[in-house]
């Protein structure tokens, strides 16, 4: 349960509907909503695949690639 009301408003009633940018599906779309656009099921298939680390072979999440591998400390850019 929630401690605290949700104090999110629309400036305009026009702002609570969109249609998704990928599949073209009717949205909600919530003022600070973070989805860019797109629903729910879009969104997770926005998400990259996760790739094997070069040197270690353990797995980066695909939305980590750029910060690098956490087990052994590759990064993507160092040279």
């Amino acid at each position: 349960m929630l401690s605290f009301g949700d104090s999110r408003t629309f400036e305009t009633g026009d702002e609570r509907f969109s249609h998704c940018l990928f599949c073209g599906r009717l949205i909600v779309v919530l003022p600070d909503d973070r989805r860019g656009g797109s629903c729910y099921d879009c969104l997770a298939l926005s998400v990259p695949a996760p790739v094997a680390c070069p040197d270690c072979r353990a797995e980066i999440p695909g939305e980590d690639r750029a910060l690098g591998c956490a087990e052994c400390g590759w990064y993507p850019l160092r040279g």
